[in-house]
């Protein structure tokens, strides 16, 4: 991204959390930013356009901070608890363009649907991948449930800190959702009852989302795996022969229909490796294979 689109995302988002979308015009997002109306359109269609933008940047911005603390060497649940401080942080640190969102009513175009959906599916995916990573395949089934009460926790905190402008802790406030979180799902895989939602559920009524958070699981399961290979106590040419065999399910995965007869070959050759045995049957659990 250019330093001018980047300027005018910035200027606008400022300027619409302090004035609202309405009431900004193009002409005063350009005087701020330092082009001209005309440059302005170099750039963006219209102030729906650079809205979408802003929801874009934003968004990709969150996400690299969550995803800069997944690679750090934390415990999964303290990792988690990271996680949920840095999105509570940056909703803080936005409240105002939030705020503004939520009190007009602001129409953009179609093309905002897909990259909607796509955080929607983003979310999901976010909060499913970090919970099997705490609580392993045993957990699969009752995932989606599990998934919709992190979410619902962050979205009630979420309310208080920004529309009702409470202060707290965010540092203790993440770790306290994490028990909460935990406290609910070790609960309710105790209970013998079937999930309210299972995945089978989600394959009927989002065919292509449902497909594609899978793909995307295991990609990050794979990615995971690769990461681990440079600490093994083997020969580089053993770790050489184990990239390769990632790099062969990762294109695996990119096939319409994955051949579940290679991944089974492929994970064999990490069996011998205590490190990947809850990736594998993570994996297998994913695959659905037996």
């Amino acid at each position: 991204m250019n330093e001018k689109k980047r300027t005018l995302i910035e200027t606008g988002m400022k300027l619409f959390a302090q004035k609202g979308f309405h009431e900004t015009s193009i002409q005063e997002i350009a005087d701020n930013g330092g082009v001209s109306k005309g440059a302005f359109y170099l750039h963006f269609n219209n102030k729906e356009d650079l809205l979408i933008h802003i929801h874009q940047y934003y968004y990709y911005g969150l996400m690299e901070e969550v995803n800069r603390v997944r690679k750090l060497d934390l415990e999964p649940k303290e990792s988690l608890a990271e996680q949920i401080k840095v999105l509570l942080q940056t909703f803080m640190n936005n409240k105002e363009f939030i705020i503004m969102h939520m009190r007009e009513n602001v129409n953009v175009h179609s093309e905002s649907s897909e990259f909607l959906l796509d955080i929607r599916r983003h979310s999901f995916r976010w909060a499913r991948s970090n919970l099997l990573t705490i609580y392993g395949s045993s957990l699969q089934r009752k995932v989606i449930d599990a998934s919709i009460l992190l979410e619902g926790f962050l979205h009630g905190y979420v309310k208080w800190l920004v529309i009702d402008d409470l202060l707290l802790d965010l540092d203790s406030l993440s770790k306290f959702i994490v028990r909460r979180v935990d406290d609910a799902i070790l609960g309710m895989m105790e209970e013998a009852e079937e999930a309210q939602i299972t995945p089978e559920k989600i394959q009927e009524h989002f065919p292509q989302g449902a497909r594609k958070d899978m793909e995307e699981a295991v990609q990050d399961i794979l990615g995971r795996m690769r990461g681990k290979i440079e600490y093994l106590d083997i020969q580089e040419s053993q770790k050489t022969d184990l990239y390769s065999t990632i790099s062969v399910m990762e294109q695996e995965m990119e096939n319409d229909e994955p051949q579940r007869v290679i991944f089974q070959g492929m994970l064999s050759l990490f069996k011998a490796y205590s490190p990947f045995h809850k990736d594998i049957e993570e994996i297998l659990e994913f695959l659905d294979i037996k």
